[in-house]
């Protein structure tokens, strides 16, 4: 525990005089990138339970996030998604859920404390939140996106959402990605058109090994 308040600390550190890369808090972030003892999601744990700072808090997912990528922790993704049901603060939410974005999420995960977030108001927590589904073999994740990406009036949402789509989307999304491909927003139209190659490369790659 207490190297691990100790480098919360230092991530938590504002040095408005230095370059990020000069800054003890940026050191203490790459320092967090390359922590793979498991026994720290527990020393976490530990610290959540206290009253933290919102800043504390990111730097606690943040690690609990690196951990789970270097290690191939489900309890740690276990974890992030409990916080979220928990965490308030817009920013804490969004830095839970990016840390999640790399972590693999199975079929008998409980994707609900992300797919609830999917049409939180605010912007930053919803793309967040689609973009946390990436790496999870759940098809409701992928209903839940096709979902928000026919009734959803934001063109950073639908970016979003083909661009989660394109790692997990399968025939289910082709026809709501389709209705994108003839927007009038460059972006929109070509994340849609790549997100409909990558699944019918997919597609394409399944029959071959069939």
């Amino acid at each position: 525990m207490p190297y691990l308040e100790d480098i919360i600390s230092r991530m938590c550190l504002v040095e408005s005089e230095k370059n990020s890369s000069d800054s003890a808090s940026w050191h203490a972030h790459r320092e967090a990138e390359k922590l793979s003892d498991p026994s720290m999601i527990d020393e976490v744990v530990e610290y959540l339970l206290k009253k933290r700072s919102k800043s504390e808090r990111k730097a606690a997912y943040f690690i609990l996030g690196k951990i789970g990528k270097n290690v191939g922790s489900a309890k740690a993704s276990h974890v992030l998604l409990e916080q979220l049901c928990v965490e308030k603060d817009k920013y804490a939410l969004s830095t839970a859920l990016d840390s999640i974005t790399s972590l693999r999420l199975g079929e008998d995960d409980d994707i609900s404390p992300i797919t609830n977030l999917l049409n939180d108001s605010r912007w930053l927590v919803r793309h967040s939140a689609i973009q946390a589904l990436r790496l999870t073999s759940s098809p409701e994740a992928e209903l839940n996106l096709i979902t928000l990406l026919e009734n959803t009036k934001d063109d950073f949402d639908k970016i979003y959402c083909h661009s989660t789509l394109s790692f997990i989307g399968t025939e289910r999304s082709i026809s709501a990605l389709q209705a994108n491909t003839a927007s009038r927003k460059r972006d929109v139209k070509v994340s849609a058109i790549n997100a409909l190659e990558n699944i019918q490369q997919r597609i394409t790659a399944q029959q071959v090994q069939r």
